[in-house]
Order: structure tokens, then sequence, then C-alpha cells
């Protein structure tokens, strides 16, 4: 990850692969990465207060500036955590509960933030904290600070992992799931735990994929919310051909009617039908005498039906899940946990018989088992063969 210093102060990364923040007498540090357009993601890590009175994760939102955020604060002196909103040094507290928080003790701490504007903050796989973000708060950079009084103060924070929505499997349900393995028989001696989670959620993100390829759906589509997609579709006219073989009432009904190649449908943001002629610069104008459903089919009114012309309709919609499914979750940590068994079993096999090792891919059958293949068929798109 790449931590840009944002305020005074210095962020090391330790030996271990620890961050280590430092901050000047009566300031504090933090560091933050990401975009502004980031959004249905979750920030975790395991944040040890070593000196000091807090430690923080920052969710940093659109502004285009780091001088806006909301800040999930561990504070051992009130024994609180809180959840702050902090407008050029300005800080307001939003929600505020109960926590002993001991210094020198590890908590396995997430932020999640979703487009809904709902944030959730968690400290060892418990909800601490479940608000409604301020109004303009929909996405964001995220970091990671510490603060105090003295020179000496600092935090250390340890497995810092951002995932983003494209990710359908959660870091925390991995780790659990491979169970007793040492993250150095995956990693290797040298390696740390940062490494360690650097490596699981890029399998995440390489599972995620596989998926969505496997299924043939659009990158990203089984994320929290879905995704936007424009479709275009060929007109067909009103008024039925001379050499139609059925009655025109047939020919409105079938020229009235389309298929989203991606469903289910969340819905529809626009229908717009170019009414250029070839040639002539497009023109392209909005209906809104539809239905739609959300098995993917629309329905226009006879008035609306697009005129006869190629990919002249132009459909803006979201579709796939207000949640990522939990067959889906269940089945990209199956293939990650499947591949890591495979890679430390093929590892010491090979050190066993000196045997070249093999690569190893999603595809192959001890990675590939019947239950994931199970999930895998049941989403795979199916096309209606062109609207």
């Amino acid at each position: 990850m790449e931590l840009v210093e944002t305020k005074t102060g210095k962020w090391y990364v330790e030996t271990s692969g620890e961050l280590h923040g430092e901050i000047p007498a009566l300031l504090r540090a933090y560091c933050v990465a990401g975009e502004t357009a980031d959004t249905n993601y979750s920030v975790f890590a395991t944040i040890r207060i070593v000196k000091g009175t807090t430690a923080s994760i920052i969710v940093f939102y659109s502004y285009g500036t780091t001088e806006k955020y909301l800040e999930f604060v561990l504070d051992s002196v009130q024994d609180k955590v809180l959840l702050d909103k902090v407008e050029n040094d300005v800080r307001t507290n939003l929600v505020t509960a109960n926590y002993t928080i001991d210094s020198q003790k590890e908590y396995e701490c997430q932020v999640t933030a979703k487009s809904t504007n709902e944030i959730i903050c968690s400290i060892n796989g418990a909800t601490v904290i479940k608000t409604t973000a301020p109004t303009d708060y929909t996405a964001g950079k995220h970091g990671y600070a510490c603060q105090g009084t003295l020179a000496t103060d600092y935090s250390l924070f340890n497995k810092v992992v951002f995932q983003k929505s494209t990710l359908y499997a959660q870091l925390g349900t991995i780790i659990s799931a491979v169970g007793a393995i040492k993250f150095t028989d995956v990693v290797g001696e040298t390696a740390t735990i940062q490494d360690y989670c650097d490596f699981i959620t890029q399998k995440i993100e390489d599972a995620s994929r596989f998926f969505d390829g496997e299924t043939q759906n659009p990158i990203g589509f089984f994320q929290e919310g879905g995704i936007e997609i424009v479709e275009y579709a060929d007109g067909k006219g009103a008024t039925a051909p001379a050499d139609y073989p059925w009655t025109t009432t047939g020919w409105t009904e079938s020229a009235a009617t389309f298929f989203l190649e991606s469903r289910p449908v969340l819905n529809i943001s626009k229908i717009e039908e170019n009414k250029a002629e070839i040639g002539e610069t497009e023109d392209w104008q909005e209906t809104t005498k539809f239905l739609w459903y959300k098995h993917g089919e629309i329905v226009f009114a006879t008035a609306s039906i697009p005129a006869k012309a190629r990919k002249n309709v132009k459909i803006t919609y979201k579709a796939g899940y207000n949640i990522t499914p939990l067959d889906v979750q269940m089945a990209i940590a199956r293939l990650v946990v499947n591949l890591i068994h495979k890679l430390v079993s093929d590892r010491t096999t090979s050190f066993i018989s000196f045997a070249r090792p093999t690569a190893i891919n999603f595809g192959m059958p001890d990675v590939l088992t019947p239950d994931v293949k199970t999930v895998i068929q049941r989403y795979r798109r199916l096309s209606y063969g062109g609207m």
C-alpha cells in the first residue's frame, strides 16, 4: 500500500511489517491512500497503542481534501470508541460507545463504508458502532492515524488492508478458514503478516475475477449494490414489415419488448433513443414510457416503440445484488482456501521428493471443487439471444 504523509509526523515500516507512526509534541499524524471516488469498501487493521492515548482508522470522503473526514477512534483514557466528523480541524462526535481499550493489546478493527451512507465499525468481529454517515459523506479515501501529547507517542498498525467492493469475500473469513497453517508456509520464511494479508487480498481479487469470468458476468457484478451497465439495442419499429406472417398485434408486442443481458436488474437509470439518421450528429432523446422487470424485461408503450435502426436504443441500468449473495461469498472463500492448501501441500511434497513445483490456478480440480462448481452454475449468465 502506498501511504501518503498528510500531517506533521513520520510513518515507518517496522521490520515486523507493522506501520509505526510517531508524532511530535501536541500534534497528530495520519496517512491516507485510495481514491476520492472509492465506495462500498472496508478498511481493516490490527491496532496496538504503544505509547499515548488513542489510535484511529480514518475514512476520508470525496471533498477532494484530507481536511474533511470521518474517524473511528480507540480511546484508552476514556475506555470508549468514537465515530467523529472532522472538518478543518473542528471535531464533532457522531457516536460514542463504551469499550475497554488497553495499551499494548492488539485490536482487530474494521470500518465498512457503504454507498448507502451506512458506516459500520467493528472490533474483534463484533459491531460496536453502526450509523448513518452525514450528508455528502458517500465515498472517499482511507487512512490510519495516531495522536498524543509527547514526541514518543505512537501506535503500531499491523495487517493493514483496504478491501475494495469488487472483492466478494472478507479477509478475516479466509484467515479463519485457513486454520493452523503458518503464514510463513504460504508467503515464505522472511515474509511478514502484512505480506500474508496482502497475498490473501490479492487472491480474493483473483478468485472474484475468476468467478465473474466463469459465470460470464461483468467485472464486479456480485459486489454490494451491483454495477452500472450501458447496453445498446436495435429498434424494431412500430410498423410490421409487409412479409410479417402473423398479426399486427403480435408484431407490436414483439417490437415493444426488450430483454437486458445482465440480471437481476436493480433499477433503470435512463433509456434513450438516437433520433438521428445515418451520417447525422447523434441525437439521443430520453423516453420515460416503459415498464421494467427484475428478470431483465423492458416493455415500451406502443407510442414509444423505438424506430427501426441499428443500435439506436441506449439503456443505462444497474444490475446485480444489493448484498453479495452468501453462497458467492462462501464460494470465493473456498476457492482461496483450497488454493492455499494446495500451494502448501505441493510445496511440502516437492521438498520431500525434490520434484519441480507446478503452477497452481483456480481451475485445478483440487481448487475448483464440486461445491464451488455448483455455485458457478447457479449464477452463470444465460443470453436471451439479443434484444
